[in-house]
């Protein structure tokens, strides 16, 4: 079956409760007159407490209660009223359980607190069963006695006054009986021993219940219909809405648990095979005789892999008992698919996954989807170093909905990735060990929340201590993750993963003011080449010329993978080690690489992303490489400020729209922040390096009482497009306002390098155009700016732009580089 039966959640009604709380205090009045007698009695002391038994002369219609009794020294009374008291307890144990314990369960949320402790119903209905029982007890004493208390009494006081009276302390504790009865059977359902007489239960309920229930289909489609697009915020904090009708995938990790698979065929072996590689305790269940399994599954028995066990149960007390008695952690059907030799039929197979589920076990009945709790996707395992098996699995799920058609999209996606792929995932595991050697007494673990570029101090390679030093290499493993290529990461030697987790705290500061010894008799290059925004179809000719004959290249890591893998495998290639607080680390160490070794005579290509003078730092390797003696040789690259926006098509300068553009950095040197410009209608602004600091930035371009900005403050309605991975196969362009930009931002993962453009153009040639924005008076109506950002982005909040065109795709898919 799908899906288990759900019970709803009651909690036991209001009225017990105030039957409990006013008994309670009618028992103990009632006890107190029995112990305080004869000073309870219309002529003692106390006598007024009880005015309403003295009023009515109960002592003399009850003799029990009176002075007869107690001159016989009758013991029942006070016998009776003792267990009043515990009665009492009872009582105020069970309206404590039902409504102040649960509130003092520690939880994390508070909404799902337990409504009433699980002890509350036995309690209270032992404490109702003990009012039922007494009272009982009384009229059956005054039966077998001849009445012998209160047959003196005429017919109207017998009936209206002690009959009446008792009969309420009979009835409403038989009803509360029944009540807190149902809620002592229900939970009694859930323990393990009444397992399957609860899953039977279930049974009755589907039944009986099918016919008031609309069918899942309609159920299905009413949810569909309800959901709004993905695109529009659906709430005022814009959290995505979920789409019903997706799997859950997980990666389970059944090392060394039972797990069971059922059938002899194919299948069955493949099932065991995969769970054999899962290192999982596998059972193998078949009513066969071995000899008639299926080859692979004799093989695995005779060599001990699985334990064979030949089991002929159809019952669903016999296969819960056995999945109990074992503690299965999972099941798998194999001998219902159309074809198998011994077929299993539907009703058997439903059987086993009822007695599965009732006990929470995951179960999987081939062709049987209704019957099923998971399904096992198409499964690659790449190979990894030294060819075996790595780490690295991809699954593919139709969910039911195309197993064949699964097969051909894992082959495709195998197909494009490099075959070196697996050993670049075993390389970043071990990478992760080895950061992790010493001092493993504080965790290395880095935020995964954060965002991989976000803004931190600089460190001071001199000063950090161990912590400091640990948390740079994890965010050092997590950058070349990230910006290696995956050829770089699987041919990763030892050493070469130790230098890449060393830091800066035994090295000695750049040579900035010592006299360099001068090139040697072999003098090389260096060449400062930049790469264009990231498509190796932007490439220039003489960027690839360099790429291609040089013998050492100093690279970015924000160089894609792309352009990197155009160098030759026999071209030493060192990757520079930048991430956030590490900026001037890295780049000291280029520079300090480059000159070592265009003085060793190497050819060496300095590789920047973009243009290396446009926010590339290529101005200081300029002047610190002609300190010691080299004369760069430029190349020009493509820059990300002009191309980014032309390849989302976005101009950064239009008639009627945008007649100039300015281009600014978000951060300054040594991470500190920048004066950027004020607004003008007129104007494009384009910010490199500032996704990372959104938050600050746009506080600096729209906040009026700012001193970080030059001129007017933004309108909030002012258009944005942040441009991630320009001229890459995934760029993604996010376009809203500068008011709702930082919030679109955070619905979406991280996709760096990111550049943004602010101003008008952004939305000016997107449908039929809008290219007329200049035409409105300088000082116009706002409200005529707005409702022509609200005829560009509809009723959201902003809009995602996923890829390149089919065109630009098609024109660059042969392209020999």
């Amino acid at each position: 079956m799908g899906e288990m039966n759900q019970v709803s959640v009651r909690t036991p009604p209001t009225w017990v409760s105030a039957w409990f709380a006013c008994s309670s205090i009618i028992v103990l009045w009632d006890a107190a007159y029995c112990f305080y007698r004869p000073r309870s009695f219309g002529s003692g002391d106390l006598a007024w407490i009880w005015w309403p038994y003295n009023k009515a002369g109960y002592s003399t219609i009850d003799l029990l209660y009176g002075q007869k009794a107690l001159d016989e020294k009758d013991g029942f009374t006070n016998a009776q009223a003792l267990l009043n008291v515990i009665e009492v307890i009872l009582n105020l144990e069970y309206l404590y359980l039902r409504h102040t314990s649960p509130h003092r369960q520690q939880t994390i949320n508070k909404d799902r607190r337990p409504r009433y402790h699980a002890y509350a119903p036995i309690v209270g209905f032992s404490g109702a069963l003990m009012t039922l029982s007494k009272t009982a007890l009384y009229f059956l004493q005054e039966y077998f006695c001849d009445w012998c208390m209160v047959g003196h009494n005429t017919r109207f006081k017998f009936w209206t006054i002690w009959v009446a009276s008792n009969r309420t302390w009979v009835v409403v504790p038989f009803l509360v009986c029944v009540v807190l009865g149902s809620f002592i059977t229900q939970s009694l359902s859930f323990d393990l021993a009444n397992q399957i007489a609860y899953a039977e239960w279930a049974d009755l309920q589907e039944t009986s219940e099918s016919a008031s229930k609309p069918h899942v289909s309609e159920k299905q489609t009413d949810r569909k219909d309800s959901i709004m697009p993905a695109s529009r915020p659906s709430t005022p904090t814009s959290f995505p809405s979920p789409q019903s009708g997706a799997a859950l995938p997980l990666t389970f990790v059944p090392h060394s648990l039972p797990v069971v698979v059922i059938g002899s065929n194919r299948l069955a072996a493949t099932r065991v095979y995969t769970l054999l590689e899962a290192d999982a305790d596998v059972v193998l269940i078949s009513p066969l005789s071995e000899s008639k399994l299926h080859p692979e599954l004799q093989h695995r028995i005779k060599t001990s892999a699985v334990r064979y066990v030949r089991l002929d149960v159809d019952d669903l007390y016999g296969w819960a008992k056995w999945f109990s008695e074992n503690d299965i952690a999972l099941v798998c059907v194999t001998d219902t698919m159309i074809g198998s030799t011994s077929r299993r039929s539907y009703e058997s197979a439903a059987i086993i996954a009822k007695a599965a589920t009732s006990l929470h076990i995951p179960v999987n009945v081939s062709d049987q989807p209704t019957l099923s709790t998971f399904n096992f996707p198409s499964v690659h395992r790449f190979p990894g170093l030294d060819g075996k098996a790595s780490h690295l699995q991809i699954a593919v799920s139709t969910n039911g909905h195309g197993c064949r058609l699964s097969g051909r999209i894992k082959r495709d996606i195998v197909a494009r990735l490099p075959k070196d792929v697996g050993a670049a995932v075993d390389n970043v595991g071990t990478l992760r060990k080895r950061a992790q050697v010493q001092e493993r007494s504080t965790s290395l673990e880095v935020d995964q929340d954060t965002p991989l570029n976000s803004p931190v101090p600089q460190l001071n390679g001199e000063t950090l201590n161990p912590l400091e030093t640990k948390v740079t290499r994890m965010r050092w493993v997590n950058q070349m993750s990230e910006y290696y290529s995956y050829s770089a990461l699987a041919n990763l030697t030892a050493n070469e993963m130790d230098k890449a987790l060393s830091t800066y705290r035994d090295q000695a500061p750049m040579p900035h003011h010592e006299a360099g010894s001068g090139p040697s008799s072999s003098q090389g290059s260096i060449y400062l080449v930049g790469s264009g925004p990231g498509h190796p179809g932007l490439l220039t000719m003489a960027a690839h010329h360099a790429l291609t004959h040089a013998t050492l290249i100093l690279s970015d890591k924000l160089v894609p993978a792309e352009i990197l893998a155009l160098i030759p495998k026999s071209t030493a290639l060192h990757i520079a080690k930048k991430f956030p607080g590490n900026a001037e680390g890295a780049q000291n160490e280029m520079m300090a690489l480059a000159l070592e070794g265009a003085q060793k005579g190497e050819r060496v290509v300095r590789l920047k992303q973009g243009d290396p003078f446009v926010y590339g730092r290529g101005g200081e390797e300029v002047l610190f490489f002609r300190e010691h003696g080299f004369e760069c040789t430029l190349v020009p690259g493509i820059s990300s400020a002009l191309a980014g926006p032309l390849m989302s098509g976005i101009p950064v300068t239009q008639r009627g729209v945008a007649e100039s553009m300015i281009l600014c950095t978000g951060v300054g040197r040594q991470g500190k922040a920048v004066q950027l410009p004020g607004y003008i209608r007129s104007r494009s602004l384009v910010i490199l390096m500032g996704v990372a600091r959104l938050p600050s930035i746009l506080s600096t371009l729209c906040d009026t009482t700012s001193s970080g900005r030059d001129g007017a403050a933004f309108p909030l309605h002012t258009p944005i497009a942040i441009i991630e991975r320009a001229s890459s196969p995934d760029q993604r362009v996010i376009a809203s306002t500068l008011e709702h930009i930082h919030e679109a931002v955070q619905s979406v993962e991280e996709r760096p390098p990111g550049m943004f453009l602010v101003g008008w153009s952004v939305l000016c040639l997107e449908g039929k155009g809008r290219v007329d924005v200049l035409d409105q008076p300088e000082d116009g109506d706002k409200e005529r700016e707005k409702e022509i950002v609200n005829g560009w982005l509809g009723d959201k909040k902003w809009k995602v732009r996923e890829g390149l065109g089919d065109q630009w795709q098609d024109l660059v898919k042969d392209l020999v580089i």
